[in-house]
């Protein structure tokens, strides 16, 4: 499992719960289920926020298929999640849907929507900020995949041969991925971008497309091959660390970072990965145990500090008695009450 906040949270509370349950057409989307929380009151809280960043929405991603969880144990990760965002939080103070989706291949996606705002104060809340939050939340994940016996994203043997998402690259979506017929011309186009890039970015994809062709081809053995290979294509070796190389264009101002197994120091040809990945494996095994000590500690420690900060910012605002809420209040509580079964009130086991 991997936790992922998405980047977007402005505009109108329509276009992420459309997006969570409509498909083209406004058909309602395949395989997607709300598990808790009410649509129509996330869209009318978000669009009710007067804050910039409107709400927060994100996905516990799972590559194992849906039919593998119980309902309960999908109430669990929701419940936990939770518990790590909002501890400090009663329930009537924050708002969430849940939405399940099962249209990727059949694996798992609990999808979640967040207003950001503070209900009984109408204050806002910044449910995820990476620089006070991330180490808490990486936490979390690494505890559930470890108790569930979940993929982990940490295993060695997950690791790529070609990273595309540093120099700050946009992430692809299916849509941008070339049919088969194209990939010869694709060669070609490569060594044009190479010849003259417009970006830093068309240049490393470029550059880490060349070299996928050049590994299929069994022409990279070790770091020196790849490093005469970056310097055939016309680029000049700025750096090379342990795990990444940087490279400088002619043309380019800014140098570009190539990170992935094949610019690791350790590389070697891909008939000897299998080697590798078994070292790497054994390190990882035998630091697991020490990893998940780690890993309660500093969820630990992340709670405490995140709880005092929820309690110091909206622990002094008393709640509001049933019949002086608003109707979008008076509708939550009603649906908290109609959808309780929902909610799994398991706490983090160690």
């Amino acid at each position: 499992m991997i936790v992922k906040f998405f980047r977007r949270g402005k505009g109108s509370g329509a276009g992420p719960i459309n997006y969570l349950l409509v498909a083209k057409g406004g058909k309602p989307r395949e395989g997607a289920k709300v598990l808790y929380g009410d649509p129509k009151l996330t869209e009318q809280l978000i669009n009710a926020t007067p804050y910039q960043q409107k709400y927060k929405a994100g996905v516990l991603s799972f590559t194992e298929d849906a039919t593998q969880f119980t309902d309960l144990q999908k109430k669990d990760f929701m419940q936990r999640f939770e518990d790590t965002l909002f501890t400090g939080l009663e329930p009537d103070q924050y708002d969430i849907l849940w939405v399940e989706h099962t249209d990727k291949g059949g694996r798992l996606e609990l999808n979640f929507v967040i207003p950001c705002q503070e209900l009984r104060s109408g204050k806002r809340l910044q449910p995820f900020y990476a620089g006070a939050d991330l180490l808490r939340v990486n936490a979390f994940k690494n505890i559930i995949n470890q108790e569930y016996g979940l993929t982990d994203p940490n295993d060695p043997e997950r690791k790529r041969l070609i990273n595309p998402y540093v120099n700050n690259a946009p992430r692809p979506t299916p849509y941008d991925r070339p049919s088969k017929s194209k990939e010869k011309e694709q060669e070609k186009e490569d060594d044009e971008i190479i010849a003259n890039p417009e970006s830093t970015f068309a240049l490393k994809e470029a550059i880490d497309r060349r070299m996928r062709y050049s590994l299929a081809e069994g022409s990279l053995n070790n770091r020196s091959s790849v490093l005469y290979s970056l310097e055939d294509m016309g680029l000049t070796i700025k750096r090379a660390t342990k795990s990444s190389i940087s490279v400088a264009h002619p043309n380019m101002k800014r140098n570009v970072r190539l990170k992935g197994t094949i610019y690791e120091e350790g590389f070697q040809a891909l008939a000897e990965r299998a080697h590798l990945i078994e070292g790497r494996q054994r390190d990882y095994e035998r630091v697991s145990e020490s990893r998940g000590n780690r890993d309660l500690r500093t969820w630990t420690k992340g709670m405490e500090i995140k709880r005092a900060y929820h309690q110091g910012l909206y622990g002094d605002i008393k709640a509001p008695e049933p019949f002086n809420l608003g109707i979008l209040l008076n509708n939550k509580i009603k649906t908290e009450i109609e959808d309780s079964t929902l909610r799994c009130s398991t706490s983090l086991r160690p």
